[in-house]
């Protein structure tokens, strides 16, 4: 087999998300996932310490269990201390999620403008955990959230494809074949900067 039918081989990564460059697409997702994980945090703390939202979450989550549950929770004392107990603990995990998205959403926008894939691994892997999570919400209550899942496999591809090329450019080495524009140091001589994502780059 030929080099060119090996190259041929070789999956296709997307060079687009959505409409947007890969770069101005990345970093779009990194402020909407970070804009979502705010208003998750604001949410969360609103329930928590506003005590009437908190009795009506509390009800509308035992009607929940109830509704996707065998076991029926009679309205008993310990059956309501018990959904207390889940409603916070609940609450609490989504807090912890939503935390750790806005610290990864923080870093993807981050790594994306300084071009530094290690700072992309931490949105990638909070991205896993979320669609896992969500995974498992929708065999329970929700089957339509399967259309979201699939739309956040699709992006989640993309910023991979994305941190393999940033990666990539890294190790390579060599300069772009058309160097940027001129830049002198101080000693006078020409000198030309390491290539950044997109740039095309020859093999020495």
């Amino acid at each position: 087999m030929h080099f060119r039918d090996l190259k041929m081989l070789q999956p296709k990564f997307p060079k687009k998300l959505l409409c947007f460059e890969m770069k101005i697409g990345a970093i779009v997702t990194g402020w909407f996932h970070l804009l979502l994980s705010i208003l998750g945090i604001i949410f969360t703390l609103i329930i928590l310490f506003n005590h009437e939202l908190y009795l009506k979450t509390l009800k509308s989550f035992a009607e929940a269990y109830n509704e996707t549950s065998f076991v029926m929770m009679e309205d008993q004392e310990g059956d309501k201390d018990v959904m207390e107990l889940a409603l916070k603990l609940t609450l609490g995990f989504y807090l912890f999620i939503s935390i750790v998205n806005f610290v990864a959403a923080t870093l993807l926008i981050h790594g994306t403008m300084k071009e530094n894939h290690l700072f992309l691994l931490p949105w990638l892997t909070s991205e896993v955990l979320g669609m896992f999570i969500m995974l498992c919400a929708m065999f329970v209550s929700c089957p339509y959230l399967i259309v979201v899942i699939i739309a956040r496999v699709y992006i989640w591809y993309c910023i991979w494809a994305f941190y393999r090329d940033l990666k990539r450019n890294k190790n390579t080495s060599g300069y772009p074949i058309e160097a940027p524009s001129a830049a002198y140091g101080s000693d006078g001589l020409h000198t030309t900067k390491p290539p950044s994502y997109g740039d095309v780059v020859t093999f020495k």
